[in-house]
């Protein structure tokens, strides 16, 4: 429980997808993935050549760090958050300047905006927030919108996208079209689609020339056959997605109803997962738990003796997690 999985498989029609492929496995795949990317921009109104795909989201946030920054540049990112975000600017040469989050776990736009000078060349954004859960409003991302700089590149994390958009945060793309500057939002199929083992995300930019940047430094075919089968596939499967958010949308009520009870303060989460406050020290509480054979992700949190985040699982999950917390507890 501490990477974020679907606990589901992908649907049935999804893995069939994927078996046809796997006979044409000697042919290599479409590198620019025109299937998947018409499907895309069919459903969310973007042109074609604004959507680039990658080998998951990870890929994508490389690139932008490749695009933007050289050495004596800043770039400004949620902290705590994804790790990737630091270790691609690090890896540039350029300045990690991180942001604290606000106390709910949501992204810091005033503070975000407060911490741009005119060495930043990258901002990172996400919403739903990793490791928090924090879900950005819509006012939240007007303001990001208007007051960004434009001499920079926005990154708008939004690989936990679904989730939000189940939780009742709204569409970026109509706010994100209206910046001035370069922008890319970049979303996933590795978990409301469950398909975390086949490395496949896509990115919608502000403009043609923007996406070509992406597409120049790709690796070759780093997407692969049959993740292409199955992301184009997934599109089609609305019921088992709708069943999926539904379902962790229960659980992680049930797993924050269930800390609460012991002493943990939830924070608000909009993705697949909950994290929480502890009331002892977070690493030791983890160590309890793997112990048990349960993992979960420990992390930092200002002056407290931590967090954890859980990754929403199956019910059988829920209360295997809860049943162990509480003998960890000593409750």
């Amino acid at each position: 429980m501490h990477l974020n999985e679907s606990p589901f498989p992908p649907a049935p029609a999804v893995v069939e997808a994927m078996q046809r492929a796997a006979a044409g496995l000697n042919r290599y795949p479409d590198h620019d993935g025109s299937e998947l990317i018409a499907e895309l921009a069919r459903r969310t109104g973007a042109a074609p050549d604004h959507i680039v795909i990658g080998s998951g989201t990870n890929e994508l946030l490389y690139a932008s760090a490749d695009i933007s920054l050289d050495q004596g540049d800043e770039a400004v990112a949620p902290v705590p958050g994804f790790p990737t975000y630091a270790k691609t600017i690090t890896m540039r040469g350029a300045t990690h300047v991180g942001v604290a989050v606000r106390k709910d776990g949501v992204v810091d736009i005033e503070a975000t905006l407060k911490a741009v000078t005119p060495q930043t060349r990258l901002v990172f954004v996400a919403t739903p927030h990793n490791p928090t859960g924090g879900l950005l409003g819509m006012a939240d991302i007007e303001l990001l919108v208007r007051e960004l700089p434009e001499h920079l590149l926005l990154h708008f994390d939004e690989a936990y996208y679904e989730f939000g958009r189940h939780a009742g945060g709204p569409e970026s793309l109509p706010l994100l079209a209206r910046r001035r500057g370069p922008w890319i939002a970049t979303r996933s199929f590795s978990k409301a689609y469950g398909l975390a083992g086949a490395r496949v995300g896509y990115g919608i930019t502000s403009s043609r020339e923007l996406a070509d940047a992406y597409r120049k430094i790709r690796i070759n075919f780093s997407v692969n056959a049959v993740a292409l089968a199955a992301a184009r596939a997934a599109l089609d499967e609305g019921g088992h997605l709708a069943e999926l958010l539904d379902h962790t949308a229960a659980e992680r009520g049930r797993l924050a109803q269930g800390l609460s009870a012991l002493g943990f303060q939830p924070l608000p989460s909009a993705a697949n997962f909950v994290t929480v406050v502890t009331p002892r020290p977070a690493a030791e509480i983890a160590q309890g738990l793997r112990a048990k054979n349960i993992f979960v992700l420990p992390f930092p949190w200002p002056q407290t003796p931590g967090a954890l985040r859980i990754t929403v699982g199956t019910r059988q999950d829920t209360d295997a997690f809860l049943a162990a917390i509480r003998s960890v507890m000593g409750a």
